[in-house]
């Protein structure tokens, strides 16, 4: 497969049964996420359509060509806590469709199968977790405000209303899920990684339809996020008007958990094998068994 051809690439990183991460992007600009990929797993998801194409360009311009020749296949001899790292290609649909209804019949990519507690290394699997952290990077706003709508209730600009999520329907699971993903988002976990710049300057408008301005307090002791009636800040912005999509919307496998730091053990033997490029009518999760 050829750079040029790929239309949908596909992130997913598991820890046994549990999703810790889902993301694709679409050439169209639609884009989907599931996770921060740590566990435990976040599983509020959101699919925005029609957004900037520039996640997906900047994407397709970290690639390596070579990577994508055929797919690519490592896998430890020996697994007892499995944690999978998949990153999947497609091109070449052939029922008129480009997104979530369409009938991929080329696709590639690099799947790993490793023991949590491997010391498998090479520059194949430093290129996929590396390439996978760029591509929550460059969501990881976005992924913001989708906890807060599905969470406050509270819109962001960067959304429309057009974009799906979806959160937990239970009370006390959906209150877990939101305060793993701020554990996750404002603790070490990710190196210090903090969503003060995705509140600085940024109104929110209302289930009411009043416009609030996001303040962090941690008065208690404890993280939160208040809003505050937008004339206590004195910020101003427009909303866009929502358009109506032209697709159906599609259900969503939810994805699930990440990686935990590897300990140093003695070296696991890894099995690696190449096999040609391949057309298929799988679904992604489908391709590499």
């Amino acid at each position: 497969m050829e750079i040029k051809e790929v239309e949908l690439i596909v992130f997913s990183i598991k820890r046994n049964d549990d999703s810790l991460l889902y993301m694709k992007f679409y050439k169209t600009g639609t884009i989907i996420r599931q996770g921060v990929a740590a566990a435990p797993p976040v599983q509020s998801s959101g699919i925005g359509f029609n957004k900037d194409k520039k996640y997906f360009r900047t994407l397709i311009s970290l690639i390596p060509g070579n990577l994508l020749d055929r797919p690519l296949a490592h896998e430890d001899n020996i697994v007892n806590d499995k944690v999978e790292y998949v990153i999947a290609f497609y091109a070449a649909s052939d029922n008129g469709f480009t997104e979530e209804q369409a009938h991929w019949t080329k696709s590639t990519g690099v799947r790993f199968l490793l023991d949590s507690k491997s010391s498998t290394g090479n520059e194949v699997l430093s290129f996929v977790e590396q390439f996978t952290m760029q591509a929550v990077a460059l969501t990881d706003e976005w992924y913001f405000d989708i906890m807060m709508k599905g969470h406050f209730d509270m819109q962001s600009p960067l959304l429309t209303k057009n974009d799906v999520i979806t959160v937990p329907k239970a009370k006390e699971e959906k209150e877990r899920d939101y305060q793993n993903y701020i554990a996750q988002s404002v603790s070490k976990i990710n190196g210090d990684w903090t969503v003060q710049p995705y509140l600085d300057g940024k109104v929110y408008l209302g289930a009411d339809q009043k416009q609030y301005a996001p303040r962090i307090d941690t008065s208690t002791g404890n993280f939160r996020i208040l809003f505050f009636p937008k004339e206590l800040s004195g910020l101003q912005m427009n909303f866009p008007i929502a358009k109506k999509p032209k697709r159906k919307k599609a259900n969503i496998d939810k994805p699930k958990a990440k990686t935990p730091q590897p300990e140093p053990i003695e070296k696991t033997k890894v099995v690696i094998s190449a096999k040609p490029e391949v057309r298929i009518t799988k679904k992604w999760w489908e391709f590499w068994k």
